[in-house]
């Protein structure tokens, strides 16, 4: 039974959310969760937290699925592809917060964005 409300109280104190624009909380999903379920999210739109590579992408996020212009996202638990939303030189570095539609090409997961919430 301790063990339980243990697992339970570590599932809810992990998950992330984010108020934006008084709109509303937004539970934040992490890059690593979206790539190990990406058919899970499929088509579904998902909030994110990173840090804007532009092109400058580390090798362990692949190669790009859609375009060479394909720009990544990282956070803390890896890194993903997006369609371009901001100068893949300018604003590289900046830490973001958007909202995207989960997409699929072949076997590579990437990120199609809906919203931009904030840039710093």
């Amino acid at each position: 039974m301790r063990r339980l409300v243990f697992l339970t109280l570590l599932f809810v104190f992990s998950c992330s959310s984010v108020q934006i624009n008084g709109e509303g909380r937004f539970r934040v999903e992490t890059i690593g969760s979206i790539k190990e379920n990406c058919r899970k999210f499929l088509g579904r739109k998902v909030v994110i937290r990173g840090t804007y590579r532009g092109w400058n992408c580390p090798k362990a996020c692949g190669i790009p699925p859609v375009t060479r212009s394909d720009v990544c996202i990282e956070d803390g638990t890896g890194c993903i592809y997006s369609l371009p939303f901001l100068s893949p030189i300018k604003d590289r570095g900046k830490k973001v917060v958007f909202s995207a539609t989960v997409k699929l090409k072949g076997d590579l997961c990437y990120v199609k964005p809906v919203r931009i919430y904030e840039v710093k």
